[in-house]
């Protein structure tokens, strides 16, 4: 009896401390639940907890490095559109987000924004769990690239 309660509460602390993002596919969908530009919902791309949440370390380091540029000059440095619907307008209807895995670490993902849209992430399994570490989308083949453009 002893035993089977410890085996319990172990398995509760383990499930406990488990990151949030168990899967590739939950962060994506935790990514979008959590921005949705045409309904005001956005994220901070400013913010490196908030970033780093989604991104790795590398992807968030170019994000913080963009922000910082765009601050400092006012003006658009190499993001000029949301990487995450590869857009600059935005409806305000449901993404519909899915996810099909077509690599261990590469996802396709379509979502709604006035029609189908489909990017394909590449996904980074950290300490921390899974995170982003590209994208890449019609209009950039590469997110980090793209950001790492001088």
């Amino acid at each position: 009896m002893r035993s089977t309660a410890l085996c319990i509460a172990s398995a509760i602390f383990l499930f406990a401390s488990a990151p949030a993002s168990e899967t590739p596919e939950t962060l994506i969908k935790s990514l979008y639940a959590h921005h949705q530009p045409g309904k005001n919902k956005n994220l901070d791309w400013c913010n490196r907890k908030t970033i780093s949440k989604y991104a790795n370390a590398r992807l968030t380091d170019l994000f913080i490095k963009d922000c910082q540029c765009a601050k400092r000059t006012r003006e658009f440095c190499q993001l000029d559109s949301d990487p995450f619907y590869d857009a600059q307008d935005f409806d305000d209807a449901d993404p519909n987000v899915r996810v099909k895995a077509t690599d261990p670490n590469t996802f396709e993902v379509t979502l709604n924004n006035f029609g189908d849209e489909t990017l394909v992430y590449t996904m980074q399994q950290t300490s921390k769990g899974w995170r982003i570490s590209d994208i890449a989308s019609p209009t950039n083949k590469s997110l980090v690239k793209l950001l790492s453009t001088k």
